[in-house]
């Protein structure tokens, strides 16, 4: 039963989100809640748990202190669900590496399937696998890059292999015509190759690869949109959009400055918004970060840092520093979703949170195993 739901839980959170997003979500929160029953006393021991608490009960402080009225507790029900970090750990104790990485590259590589079965089989403008083109390149560029932690010996001529995940992760973000994604896909390959710098070979080929991926998708005449992140800041493509976030960054800043310890809350927080700033339709301010300031203040950067931060924590203990395979995976996950959360939203949206508890999950079960092998005589 448990090693059931444990490959259910990889297949369906690695494999699917860039071709069945929101299928793929609820198959995986099942079987993360499935494992609750395996949550030990032992696991609370973490620092990167101690995150997530301190950014449950930051963002809980926030709700009371607001008022508490009905719409937001939905601030409470955004970030509650990283609780699921911990059975996802206790499901994933005995994944090694190598698989956990392999099941990433096979979801973003399915992403890149979908993306070019749509713009060149059904002549879509933006690929979006089903899903909004940010949303899904978001979630192709985070699989692909993580896929990298299966790169875990310097003499294994297979780990070449795993060089198809950045390249994967800048084709979908390219097909996507999205801006964010490429720009997060930018600062974890700089992560990615500081780590490997010991390892010339493999350096120069992930330095090489994702470019040629990038080449061969503006060859085809695609990507253009995400080609003007280094091409100008401001388009005739592009200006509405980012005149629109200027705006929302606007509100977020006036909206902290005038409540800056819990916020407003989330029941009335894009109302206010756009009392103070002739903002769209929108449902959220289009960044975590602002997201997050101006719904509970203080108290909700305080969250903010407990759940996109918190992984760094993990690298608190010696025994994890030396390894190599969670300093890459500690580095991506908080690197990636700070910079895609900074101009749209990843905390909140179902599919890109799920994706985040997931690999959060494993880099708890990593941290534990190396704790174990450390005190093991």
């Amino acid at each position: 039963m448990l090693e059931a739901v444990r490959s259910t839980l990889l297949v369906a959170g690695l494999v699917f989100p860039g071709i069945a997003a929101y299928t793929a979500l609820y198959v995986t929160l099942a079987a993360m809640v499935l494992m609750l029953a395996q949550v030990r006393r032992e696991h609370l021991r973490s620092p990167v748990v101690y995150g997530i608490f301190a950014a449950v009960v930051a963002v809980l402080l926030s709700v009371l202190l607001n008022g508490a009225s009905g719409e937001d507790w939905t601030a409470l029900a955004m970030v509650l669900p990283f609780v699921l970090a911990l059975p996802t750990a206790a499901a994933l104790a005995a994944t090694p590496p190598r698989v956990f990485a392999t099941l990433c590259l096979i979801g973003s590589l399915c992403a890149v399937v979908i993306g070019l079965i749509e713009i060149f089989a059904f002549d879509a403008s933006r690929a979006g696998g089903g899903n909004n083109p940010i949303h899904y390149a978001s979630l192709a560029g985070m699989l692909g890059m993580v896929s990298l932690v299966g790169v875990t010996r310097r003499d294994d001529p297979w780990r070449f292999v795993f060089l198809l995940g950045p390249v994967a992760a800048f084709s979908t973000a390219m097909l996507s015509g999205s801006r964010g994604p490429l720009l997060a896909d930018c600062v974890m390959l700089g992560f990615a190759l500081i780590v490997f710098w010991p390892d010339r070979r493999f350096f120069l080929a992930l330095l090489a690869f994702p470019v040629a991926g990038i080449l061969v998708v503006a060859f085809t005449g695609e990507g253009q949109r995400a080609l003007i992140l280094f091409t100008g800041v401001l388009s005739e493509r592009t200006q509405s959009s980012d005149a629109q976030r200027l705006l929302m960054y606007s509100a977020a800043l006036e909206m902290f400055a005038s409540s800056p310890l819990w916020g407003h809350g989330f029941a009335d927080f894009m109302t206010t918004a756009r009392t103070l700033q002739p903002i769209q339709d929108f449902d959220n301010l289009h960044s975590d970060l602002a997201n997050f300031a101006s719904v509970a203040g203080l108290l909700g950067l305080v969250a903010y840092v407990g759940l996109v931060g918190g992984p760094l924590l993990a690298l608190a203990s010696p025994a994890a520093r030396r390894d190599r395979t969670l300093v890459l995976l500690v580095l991506l996950v908080s690197s990636g979703n700070a910079t895609m959360g900074l101009t749209n939203a990843i905390i909140g949206v179902l599919p890109q949170t799920t994706l985040f508890i997931l690999i959060l999950g494993y880099v708890l079960a990593r941290e534990r195993a190396l704790a174990q092998q450390a005190v093991t005589p």
